[in-house]
C-alpha cells in the first residue's frame, strides 16, 4: 500500500509538472505577444456568410464583455485553452499507455513543436494562439476530440459513449472550421470498420449468421447518425446565417475557392464549352488576365512539389482577383447584385462558380486530376514535414515506416492500441489532405492538425514494440 501511495504521489507531481510547462509556455506567449489580426479576422467580426458560426460567436461574446479589449480577451482564451487541452491530452496518454516521465516530456515537446515551427517555416509565420483566427481554438480542441474516437476503437465499441462523444466533438469542430467536416467522414469510416471487424471475429459460421442482422442494424444506426450530424450542422449554420444576415443559407465562398483550381488548369479554347455568350466573354477576360500574369498550370516548372507550390502561389489571386473582382460587373448586370450587399454578392459568386465549373470541368478533368495529385502530394509532405527537397524524402520514409510498424504490431497483437492510434491518424491525414485539396491549397496551417498525432503515434508504436520484445525475451529466458 505504501508503494502504491508513493507511486500515485510521484505520478501526480509529474502531471503537475507537465501542466506547469504548458502553462509557462502559453503564458509567456500571452504576456509577451500581441493579438495578430489576419486576413480572415474581419469576416468573423462581421459574421459574414463566408465563415462558420462558433468563432464568430466567440468574438461577439467577448466583444460584448469588453468592447475595447476583446482582441486581448480572445488570445487569453486561446492560450488558456491551449494550456489546459495540451496538459489533459498528455496526461490521458500517460495513463492509457503507462508512460514514464522522459517519454511524457517528449510528448510535451512534440505538442509544442507546431507552436514553435509555424512562426518560422509556415508561409503566414503566425503564432497560432495569438492569431485572431479559428486555428487559435480548433487546434487545441482537436487532439481531445481525436482521443474520444481512439477510446471507442480501443474499447471496440462503435456506438459507445466515447464514439458518440467523438461525433459530437467533430460536429462542434466542423462549426469552427468547415474543413473539419472531413472528421465526420473519418468517424463514419472508423465505426463502420469496427462493426465489420466485430462481425468477422465471430469464429463459428452459425454465430456469424445469427449476428449478421444485428451487425447490419448497428451499421444502419451509424449511417443514420452520420447523416444526422451533417443535417444538424447544415441547419445550425443556416439558422446562424439567417439570424446574422437574414439569409437562410449554408456557408458561402467554398465553390468560388474550388473554381480557382479549375480556372488554374484551363486553356483558352476550353471556353468553347460555355454556351452563354456573355459568360464566355467573362471567362476570356479572366483567363487572358491570368495568363498574362502566368497564373496558369502551363507556367509551372519542376517536379510535383514545385508544381504544387506554383498552384499555391496562384490560387488566392485566381479566386479573389481574376474571378471575384472580374465577376462583379457581370453579376451586377445579370442579377442586379452588387458588392455593397456583401453576403448576397458572395452567394452569387458561388452560383457563378458552380455554373462555370459545370461547363469547364468535363474539358479539364484530366489536367485537374494531375494538378490535384500535385496538391495532395505537397499536403502529405506538410502533414509530417516541410517541403525542402531532402525532407520530402524524409516524409516518404516516415510514412513507410509508420505503415510497416502498424502492420508488425497488428500481426503481433490485433488489439494493439498504438497500431490503432497510427491507423486512425493516417486515415485522418488522408481525409484532411484530400478534402482540403478539393477546395483550396494545402498550406501548413491547414495540415498541422495531425502532425503531432502522427509523431506521438509513432513513438507509441516504438515503445509498444520494445515492450513486446522485452516480454518475449523474458519468456524465452
Amino acid at each position: 500500500m505504501r508503494d502504491i501511495f508513493i507511486g500515485v504521489c510521484k505520478r501526480n507531481k509529474e502531471n503537475i509538472l507537465i501542466g506547469v510547462i504548458f502553462t509557462l509556455f502559453f503564458g509567456f506567449l500571452l504576456i509577451t505577444g500581441e493579438p495578430i489580426y489576419t486576413g480572415d479576422t474581419l469576416q468573423y467580426e462581421e459574421q459574414t456568410v463566408m465563415r462558420e458560426p462558433v468563432y464568430a460567436l466567440l468574438i461577439q461574446v467577448l466583444r460584448f464583455i469588453s468592447p475595447e479589449g476583446y482582441y486581448r480577451l480572445i488570445i487569453m482564451v486561446q492560450n488558456i485553452l491551449a494550456a489546459v487541452a495540451n496538459t489533459a491530452f498528455v496526461i490521458i496518454l500517460r495513463k492509457k499507455f503507462k508512460l514514464n516521465m522522459p517519454i511524457s516530456l517528449l510528448f510535451v515537446l512534440i505538442q509544442l513543436m507546431p507552436h514553435l515551427m509555424t512562426p518560422v517555416f509556415a508561409r503566414t509565420h503566425l503564432m497560432i494562439t495569438n492569431s485572431l483566427m479559428t486555428e487559435g481554438i480548433a487546434y487545441s480542441v482537436y487532439p481531445l476530440a481525436f482521443l474520444c474516437l481512439l477510446n471507442a476503437v480501443w474499447l471496440a465499441k462503435p456506438l459507445g459513449k466515447d464514439s458518440i462523444a467523438a461525433l459530437l466533438f467533430f460536429l462542434f469542430i466542423s462549426l469552427i472550421r468547415g474543413q473539419m467536416m472531413v472528421l465526420l467522414v473519418v468517424w463514419f469510416v472508423v465505426t463502420t470498420v469496427m462493426v465489420f471487424v466485430e462481425y468477422l471475429s465471430m469464429r463459428r459460421v452459425n454465430e456469424r449468421g445469427s449476428r449478421l442482422k444485428a451487425a447490419a442494424k448497428r451499421w444502419l444506426l451509424i449511417l443514420f447518425m452520420f447523416i444526422l450530424a451533417f443535417g444538424v450542422r447544415t441547419v445550425l449554420v443556416r439558422v446562424y446565417n439567417y439570424c446574422e444576415s437574414g439569409l437562410f443559407v449554408d456557408t458561402a465562398s467554398g465553390k468560388a475557392m474550388s473554381f480557382a483550381n479549375i480556372l488554374y488548369v484551363t486553356d483558352r479554347e476550353d471556353a468553347e464549352a460555355i454556351e452563354d455568350e456573355k459568360l464566355r466573354e467573362l471567362f476570356y477576360e479572366m483567363y487572358d488576365a491570368a495568363d498574362e500574369d502566368e497564373m496558369n498550370y502551363k507556367y509551372a516548372e519542376g517536379g510535383i512539389i514545385e508544381r504544387a507550390e506554383h498552384h499555391e502561389h496562384c490560387h488566392d489571386e485566381l479566386n479573389f482577383i481574376y474571378f471575384n473582382e472580374m465577376s462583379r460587373d457581370y453579376i451586377g448586370e445579370t442579377k442586379g447584385i452588387y458588392a455593397d450587399t456583401f453576403d448576397e454578392f458572395i452567394i452569387a459568386l458561388d452560383d457563378l462558380a458552380t455554373e462555370l465549373s459545370n461547363y469547364l470541368m468535363p474539358r479539364v478533368v484530366f489536367k485537374y486530376a494531375a494538378n490535384y495529385i500535385n496538391i495532395i502530394a505537397l499536403g502529405f509532405v506538410r502533414s509530417v514535414s516541410y517541403e525542402y527537397w531532402l525532407l520530402v524524402w524524409y516524409a516518404a520514409a516516415v510514412y513507410a515506416a509508420a505503415v510497416v510498424l502498424t502492420i508488425i504490431l497488428w500481426r503481433k497483437n490485433p488489439r494493439s492500441r498504438a497500431a490503432a492510434f497510427m491507423a486512425v491518424t493516417l486515415l485522418t491525414i488522408v481525409g484532411n489532405v484530400c478534402a482540403t485539396a478539393l477546395m483550396i491549397q494545402c498550406i501548413s496551417r491547414y495540415m498541422i492538425y495531425n502532425t503531432t498525432l502522427f509523431y506521438i503515434a509513432g513513438v507509441l508504436e516504438i515503445v509498444e514494440l520494445a515492450r513486446y520484445r522485452t516480454v518475449q525475451k523474458t519468456v524465452r529466458e
